[in-house]
């Protein structure tokens, strides 16, 4: 391959990027991506960066020592798999011998929402995270978070320490469930009411309430108002795919794909990161996407390794997905699954004491573990579960 595009310029693209070239690639390496930015890690978005404890440059993942054709503030719109090349904001078209589509995803809105709203937040760019820290760094107001995931989670947390009035609506009966399990999420749920967090569960909002382009409030699908002067969705993603439309590949969930991470249609493309949908032998080979961002780099190996060999000597993703934050206080971090789970029992520790590690099963096979304050035996537990020896009691 003498030509390889990558279309995505975050996390996922910066890092397939780069293992192509640790891989010894060392044809035209071209990386183009929708936002004017280098690369910058989304990840602290919601936590450090948004609580005030990191600046805007130690967001930048320092690209700069990569041999790339850096494409940026430029939108791919198109791709003919036949004629292999990428069409570019409607007009240019750029070739290529292999392809990464590493374009990720971005919040999915509950409904429809003016452009001109103001105090309207979602959480998915810089300028996102640098708008709605703005908004929280001033006096006491009154926020509504919709939406009870871990972004959701993060965001209310962080804004109740702050002193700020919080509401958490949340279509689930237990914020966080899904994301990391019922026993979990219930003892968030009552961290959350501890610290002055005003929770509605298995509640949806169907409209804000807007006055003069301002935000005053949203609308329950009870028929209930709540004033709100600061309003975060966190409400979800949509894999960015629109611009495959027509491509002959597979689109679903995101962009379908083998265990090797080659797309379905085509040997010549490999997908990294939040826009792909791939099986998991964790999950008995289900296919999942994977939103974290120890997923992504992993990803990011298999991909490039793949590309450059091809789907018949390529490896499969195997690795466990990980991911942490902190709630409330309290230390999370996560393996595995959770969303896939059908029983739990703690292992070890206590969740009323606020130490404990839960195994998380489907059918009676481990598929996730989830760990309060317990870190390191969560580790002991990943260790075992790899090995396939007893879980730690």
């Amino acid at each position: 391959m003498r030509r390889i595009i990558v279309v995505g310029a975050s996390l996922a693209g910066h890092q397939a990027a780069r293992c192509l070239r640790d891989l010894g690639y060392d044809g035209d390496l071209t990386v183009l991506g929708t936002e004017v930015h280098r690369p910058y890690d989304r990840y602290p978005l919601s936590k450090a960066y948004l609580a005030g404890d990191l600046e805007r440059r130690r967001l930048e993942i320092e690209p700069r020592d990569l041999d790339v054709d850096w494409r940026l503030g430029q939108t791919a719109t198109g791709l003919d798999l036949a004629g292999r090349y990428v069409t570019i904001d409607e007009a240019d078209r750029a070739h290529f011998d292999g392809l990464v589509v590493a374009t990720g995803s971005r919040p999915r809105l509950p409904f429809s929402i003016r452009r001109d709203v103001e105090d309207v937040f979602v959480l998915r760019t810089v300028e996102d995270g640098m708008a709605l820290r703005a908004a929280l760094a001033g006096s006491r107001s009154r926020l509504v978070v919709v939406g009870g995931g871990l972004i959701g989670a993060e965001v209310v947390s962080l804004a109740s320490a702050a002193g700020h009035l919080t509401t958490l609506v949340d279509s689930s009966p237990v914020p966080t469930s899904r994301s990391l399990g019922l026993r979990v999420g219930e003892h968030l749920r009552s961290l959350h009411l501890a610290n002055g967090v005003r929770l509605l569960s298995s509640t949806r909002v169907s409209a804000l309430d807007v006055k003069a382009g301002r935000v005053r409030g949203v609308h329950l699908h009870t028929g209930q108002r709540l004033d709100a002067d600061v309003v975060v969705l966190a409400t979800g993603t949509r894999p960015n795919i629109e611009w495959l439309q027509g491509s002959g590949l597979e689109l679903s969930n995101g962009l379908g794909c083998r265990a090797t991470l080659h797309a379905n249609g085509s040997h010549l493309v490999v997908g990294v990161g939040d826009v792909v949908y791939a099986p998991h032998p964790a999950v008995d080979g289900e296919s999942v996407r994977l939103e974290h961002w120890a997923s992504t780099r992993h990803q990011a190996r298999i991909a490039a390794t793949n590309l450059l060999v091809g789907p018949s000597s390529g490896c499969p993703q195997s690795e466990l997905p990980v991911f942490g934050t902190t709630i409330q206080g309290a230390a999370i971090r996560a393996l595995g699954f959770p969303s896939h789970a059908d029983d739990s029992e703690v292992v070890w520790g206590s969740i009323e004491d606020g130490e404990a590690i839960v195994a998380m099963r489907r059918r009676g096979r481990l598929v996730a573990a989830v760990a309060v304050n317990a870190t390191e035996k969560l580790t002991l537990l990943q260790d075992r579960w790899e090995r396939g020896t007893a879980l730690p009691s």
